[in-house]
């Protein structure tokens, strides 16, 4: 066993592996210096202990080398016509050293389960000897949290009254994924489905209103462009269920939504903002709520 000759880590083993004691299936080779625990059951215990009962599940990437638990906080939020929003706590981490631990606010919007927020993570704790110490946070994640839920609120209540029809979202979409440089016909098809998925999403936001109304509006028009980034452009249609049929991996939109990599969402955000006259006319209509 390769070990260290001099300093203080004199005598220990230049490299740890981390396996699974079920199928001794190696997750991760870490320096020698990599402070030992028990998995992730630290981070299980403190997540448990700031909120209790609130698990919702946890999403395993791999054979257990990275994996996300999802937990409800508080109350459902609504937004009117039905229209409830979640707070939710995710927190990712690592065996391989590939995440840092990090707990992210997001608000699942419950008829769709779209990840919606925008701000990164609140902690964001590296593997070291203060990891475990470092992660009782529970007054900011709840801070956060509510913070984020008002300006989604606000955000929601904006949108919902500025009106959007089928052609303008169609347009909108156009704009936003725009045409491939290259005529390959792989390049084209991929637009294509891109806008198919948006399309697709739009029609059942459209189905699901109950406002009456024969037009949307740009809340719909938001959650339709990130719902089907998240859901299927960020999901790979590679997992196979037991029948035989595929269908799309969500954990790897999950964590696409988690790392920000939303390039759709955000530049649809960005339009819609645009539309209302900017982001100086936006602030002031969602401050006046």
């Amino acid at each position: 066993v390769p070990r260290y000759e001099r300093g203080s880590k004199a005598g220990k083993p230049q490299f740890q592996f981390i396996y699974r004691t079920d199928s001794e299936q190696t997750l991760g080779v870490v320096s020698g210096g990599y402070p030992e625990r028990d998995g992730y059951r630290h981070i299980f215990d403190t997540l448990e202990g700031m909120f209790p009962n609130t698990c919702t599940g946890v999403t395993v990437y791999g054979a257990g080398e990275r994996a996300v638990i999802s937990q409800e906080l508080g109350e459902p939020i609504d937004l009117g016509g039905g229209d409830l929003i979640q707070p939710f706590l995710y927190t990712r981490m690592s065996l391989n050293r590939t995440w840092a631990t990090a707990a992210i606010p997001k608000m699942s919007r419950i008829s769709c389960e779209n990840a919606l927020g925008s701000s990164g993570a609140i902690i964001n704790v590296k593997a070291t000897k203060n990891h475990d110490l470092r992660l009782t946070l529970e007054a900011e994640i709840m801070q956060a949290s509510l913070n984020q839920a008002e300006a989604l609120r606000r955000m929601a209540y904006v949108m919902k009254s500025q009106e959007f029809t089928d052609g303008q979202f169609m347009d909108m979409v156009q704009g936003l994924i725009p045409k491939p440089e290259s005529d390959h016909q792989t390049a084209q098809t991929r637009r294509a489905n891109k806008i198919a998925a948006c399309s697709q999403a739009w029609m059942n936001e459209m189905d699901t209103q109950i406002s009456g109304s024969p037009f949307g509006n740009m809340w719909l028009a938001y959650n339709a462009v990130q719902g089907a980034e998240q859901h299927v452009i960020n999901s790979p249609n590679t997992l196979i269920d037991e029948n035989g049929e595929k269908y799309r991996d969500q954990s790897v939109g999950l964590a696409k939504t988690l790392d920000g990599k939303t390039p759709l969402a955000d530049a649809c955000e960005q339009y819609l903002i645009d539309m209302m006259g900017g982001k100086d006319r936006y602030t002031q209509l969602t401050e006046a709520v």
